[in-house]
Protein backbone atom coordinates (compact mmCIF):
# COMPACT_ATOMS: atom_id res chain seq x y z
CA UNK A 1 0.00 0.00 0.00
CA UNK A 2 2.78 2.43 0.94
CA UNK A 3 4.74 1.67 -2.22
CA UNK A 4 1.65 2.23 -4.38
CA UNK A 5 0.95 5.58 -2.74
CA UNK A 6 4.58 6.65 -3.08
CA UNK A 7 4.69 5.66 -6.75
CA UNK A 8 1.51 7.61 -7.40
CA UNK A 9 2.94 10.67 -5.67
CA UNK A 10 6.19 10.51 -7.65
CA UNK A 11 4.30 9.97 -10.90
CA UNK A 12 2.03 12.95 -10.16
CA UNK A 13 5.09 15.12 -9.51
CA UNK A 14 6.62 14.04 -12.80
CA UNK A 15 3.37 14.71 -14.70
CA UNK A 16 3.06 18.21 -13.20
CA UNK A 17 6.62 18.96 -14.21
CA UNK A 18 6.38 17.70 -17.79
CA UNK A 19 2.98 19.30 -18.37
CA UNK A 20 4.87 22.49 -19.27
CA UNK A 21 6.72 20.82 -22.14
CA UNK A 22 5.20 21.64 -25.52
CA UNK A 23 5.64 19.48 -28.62
CA UNK A 24 7.92 21.08 -31.19
CA UNK A 25 9.37 23.64 -28.76
CA UNK A 26 13.06 23.61 -27.77
CA UNK A 27 13.90 23.49 -24.07
CA UNK A 28 17.12 23.21 -22.04
CA UNK A 29 17.18 19.84 -20.27
CA UNK A 30 19.70 18.72 -17.65
CA UNK A 31 20.03 15.18 -16.31
CA UNK A 32 21.49 15.16 -12.80
CA UNK A 33 21.50 11.61 -11.44
CA UNK A 34 19.89 8.19 -11.21
CA UNK A 35 16.81 8.65 -9.05
CA UNK A 36 16.47 5.14 -7.59
CA UNK A 37 19.64 3.23 -8.24
CA UNK A 38 20.92 1.57 -11.40
CA UNK A 39 22.87 -1.42 -12.71
CA UNK A 40 25.95 -1.50 -14.92
CA UNK A 41 24.94 -3.58 -17.93
CA UNK A 42 26.43 -4.60 -21.24
CA UNK A 43 23.81 -4.89 -23.99
CA UNK A 44 23.77 -5.45 -27.72
CA UNK A 45 23.46 -2.49 -30.11
CA UNK A 46 25.09 0.15 -27.88
CA UNK A 47 28.59 1.34 -28.75
CA UNK A 48 29.82 2.26 -25.28
CA UNK A 49 30.41 -1.13 -23.68
CA UNK A 50 29.02 -1.05 -20.14
CA UNK A 51 26.23 1.48 -19.57
CA UNK A 52 24.05 2.45 -16.62
CA UNK A 53 20.45 1.24 -16.65
CA UNK A 54 17.98 3.04 -14.41
CA UNK A 55 15.50 5.87 -13.96
CA UNK A 56 16.96 9.38 -14.29
CA UNK A 57 16.09 12.57 -12.48
CA UNK A 58 16.42 15.66 -14.65
CA UNK A 59 15.23 19.24 -14.74
CA UNK A 60 14.24 22.06 -17.04
CA UNK A 61 13.56 25.65 -16.06
CA UNK A 62 14.35 24.63 -12.49
CA UNK A 63 11.61 21.97 -12.40
CA UNK A 64 12.48 18.32 -11.68
CA UNK A 65 11.11 15.37 -13.64
CA UNK A 66 11.75 11.64 -14.05
CA UNK A 67 12.72 9.94 -17.29
CA UNK A 68 14.45 6.98 -18.99
CA UNK A 69 16.93 6.63 -21.83
CA UNK A 70 15.60 5.76 -25.28
CA UNK A 71 18.93 6.05 -27.12
CA UNK A 72 21.69 3.43 -27.20
CA UNK A 73 23.86 5.35 -29.65
CA UNK A 74 24.57 8.70 -27.96
CA UNK A 75 25.80 9.74 -24.52
CA UNK A 76 25.44 12.80 -22.26
CA UNK A 77 27.21 14.42 -19.33
CA UNK A 78 25.68 14.77 -15.87
CA UNK A 79 24.61 18.29 -14.95
CA UNK A 80 25.09 19.79 -18.41
CA UNK A 81 22.29 21.57 -20.26
CA UNK A 82 21.34 20.25 -23.69
CA UNK A 83 18.70 21.52 -26.08
CA UNK A 84 15.83 19.03 -26.43
CA UNK A 85 12.61 18.98 -28.39
CA UNK A 86 9.49 17.06 -27.35
CA UNK A 87 8.59 15.48 -30.68
CA UNK A 88 5.18 14.21 -31.73
CA UNK A 89 4.70 10.47 -32.19
CA UNK A 90 4.81 9.43 -35.82
CA UNK A 91 6.96 12.41 -36.81
CA UNK A 92 10.68 12.51 -37.58
CA UNK A 93 12.63 11.43 -34.46
CA UNK A 94 9.37 10.57 -32.67
CA UNK A 95 8.16 7.16 -31.54
CA UNK A 96 6.12 5.10 -33.97
CA UNK A 97 2.50 4.59 -32.98
CA UNK A 98 3.30 1.01 -31.94
CA UNK A 99 6.29 2.08 -29.85
CA UNK A 100 4.33 4.86 -28.14
CA UNK A 101 1.43 2.51 -27.39
CA UNK A 102 3.69 -0.15 -25.91
CA UNK A 103 5.69 2.30 -23.83
CA UNK A 104 2.47 3.75 -22.41
CA UNK A 105 1.31 0.23 -21.55
CA UNK A 106 4.68 -0.47 -19.94
CA UNK A 107 4.37 2.55 -17.63
CA UNK A 108 0.83 1.41 -16.83
CA UNK A 109 1.99 -2.13 -16.00
CA UNK A 110 4.80 -0.77 -13.82
CA UNK A 111 2.43 1.45 -11.87
CA UNK A 112 4.23 4.68 -12.72
CA UNK A 113 7.56 5.95 -11.45
CA UNK A 114 10.10 3.48 -10.04
CA UNK A 115 10.61 3.63 -6.27
CA UNK A 116 13.42 1.06 -5.91
CA UNK A 117 16.49 -0.17 -7.76
CA UNK A 118 14.90 -3.37 -9.10
CA UNK A 119 12.05 -1.49 -10.76
CA UNK A 120 14.37 1.26 -11.94
CA UNK A 121 16.69 -1.14 -13.75
CA UNK A 122 13.92 -3.43 -15.01
CA UNK A 123 11.95 -0.59 -16.54
CA UNK A 124 14.96 0.75 -18.43
CA UNK A 125 15.72 -2.70 -19.82
CA UNK A 126 12.10 -3.12 -20.90
CA UNK A 127 12.13 0.28 -22.63
CA UNK A 128 15.16 -0.72 -24.70
CA UNK A 129 13.60 -4.09 -25.49
CA UNK A 130 10.42 -2.49 -26.84
CA UNK A 131 12.33 0.06 -28.93
CA UNK A 132 15.15 -2.05 -30.35
CA UNK A 133 13.99 -5.65 -30.62
CA UNK A 134 12.03 -6.46 -33.77
CA UNK A 135 10.24 -9.21 -31.84
CA UNK A 136 10.20 -7.96 -28.24
CA UNK A 137 9.48 -10.40 -25.46
CA UNK A 138 12.49 -10.99 -23.21
CA UNK A 139 15.56 -8.94 -22.29
CA UNK A 140 17.77 -12.03 -22.46
CA UNK A 141 17.23 -12.88 -26.15
CA UNK A 142 16.50 -11.40 -29.57
CA UNK A 143 17.96 -8.43 -31.48
CA UNK A 144 18.35 -6.48 -28.25
CA UNK A 145 19.45 -8.40 -25.20
CA UNK A 146 21.64 -8.30 -22.13
CA UNK A 147 25.16 -9.58 -22.55
CA UNK A 148 25.92 -9.15 -18.87
CA UNK A 149 24.75 -7.24 -15.82
CA UNK A 150 21.43 -6.82 -13.94
CA UNK A 151 20.25 -9.27 -11.30
CA UNK A 152 17.87 -12.15 -11.92
CA UNK A 153 15.18 -10.20 -10.09
CA UNK A 154 15.65 -7.21 -12.38
CA UNK A 155 15.60 -9.36 -15.52
CA UNK A 156 12.53 -11.27 -14.35
CA UNK A 157 10.68 -8.05 -13.47
CA UNK A 158 11.39 -6.63 -16.92
CA UNK A 159 10.20 -9.81 -18.63
CA UNK A 160 7.02 -9.91 -16.52
CA UNK A 161 6.16 -6.35 -17.55
CA UNK A 162 6.89 -7.14 -21.19
CA UNK A 163 4.53 -10.12 -21.03
CA UNK A 164 1.80 -7.84 -19.64
CA UNK A 165 2.43 -5.16 -22.27
CA UNK A 166 2.30 -7.55 -25.21
CA UNK A 167 -0.78 -9.43 -23.99
CA UNK A 168 -3.96 -8.88 -26.05
CA UNK A 169 -6.12 -6.18 -24.51
CA UNK A 170 -3.36 -4.75 -22.32
CA UNK A 171 -4.50 -1.46 -20.78
CA UNK A 172 -2.80 1.89 -21.33
CA UNK A 173 -3.27 4.81 -18.95
CA UNK A 174 -0.29 6.87 -20.11
CA UNK A 175 0.98 8.52 -23.28
CA UNK A 176 4.68 8.43 -24.18
CA UNK A 177 6.68 10.95 -26.22
CA UNK A 178 10.37 11.31 -27.01
CA UNK A 179 12.63 14.12 -25.87
CA UNK A 180 15.03 14.40 -28.83
CA UNK A 181 18.47 15.96 -29.06
CA UNK A 182 20.77 15.88 -32.07
CA UNK A 183 23.88 15.78 -29.88
CA UNK A 184 22.90 13.90 -26.72
CA UNK A 185 21.03 10.81 -25.53
CA UNK A 186 17.25 10.87 -26.08
CA UNK A 187 14.69 10.33 -23.31
CA UNK A 188 11.00 9.55 -22.81
CA UNK A 189 8.22 11.58 -21.18
CA UNK A 190 5.07 9.94 -19.79
CA UNK A 191 1.79 11.80 -19.25
CA UNK A 192 -1.66 10.52 -18.25
CA UNK A 193 -4.06 9.67 -21.06
CA UNK A 194 -6.68 12.46 -21.24
CA UNK A 195 -10.10 11.40 -19.92
CA UNK A 196 -12.66 10.52 -22.60
CA UNK A 197 -14.94 13.33 -23.75
CA UNK A 198 -18.34 13.56 -22.10
CA UNK A 199 -20.83 11.27 -23.77
CA UNK A 200 -23.34 12.85 -26.13
CA UNK A 201 -26.93 11.87 -25.18
CA UNK A 202 -28.25 9.01 -27.28
CA UNK A 203 -31.27 9.78 -29.52
CA UNK A 204 -33.72 8.06 -27.18
CA UNK A 205 -32.34 9.86 -24.16
CA UNK A 206 -32.32 13.16 -26.03
CA UNK A 207 -35.98 12.67 -26.91
CA UNK A 208 -36.88 12.20 -23.25
CA UNK A 209 -35.01 15.38 -22.34
CA UNK A 210 -36.90 17.38 -25.00
CA UNK A 211 -40.22 15.88 -23.86
CA UNK A 212 -39.48 16.88 -20.26
CA UNK A 213 -38.63 20.42 -21.32
CA UNK A 214 -41.84 20.62 -23.37
CA UNK A 215 -43.96 19.46 -20.43
CA UNK A 216 -42.23 21.98 -18.18
CA UNK A 217 -42.99 24.81 -20.62
CA UNK A 218 -46.63 23.63 -20.94
CA UNK A 219 -47.01 23.54 -17.17
CA UNK A 220 -45.78 27.11 -16.87
CA UNK A 221 -48.18 28.26 -19.61
CA UNK A 222 -51.19 26.63 -17.90
CA UNK A 223 -50.20 28.17 -14.58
Amino acid sequence: MFRTALAAALAALSFQATAGLVSGTDVAIRIDRFSNGHAAVDVTLDRFGTVGAGQFQGSYDGTSFLTYCTDLFQSFHWGRNYTYTLVANGSTHGFSSTQADRLGKLYTAAGGAATNTTDSVAFQLAVWELLYDTRPGTVTGGDFHLISGASNAQRNRADAWLTAVLAPGASRSFDAQRLYSSVAQDFVVFTPVPPPASRVPEPAGLGLVLMALGLLALGRRLA
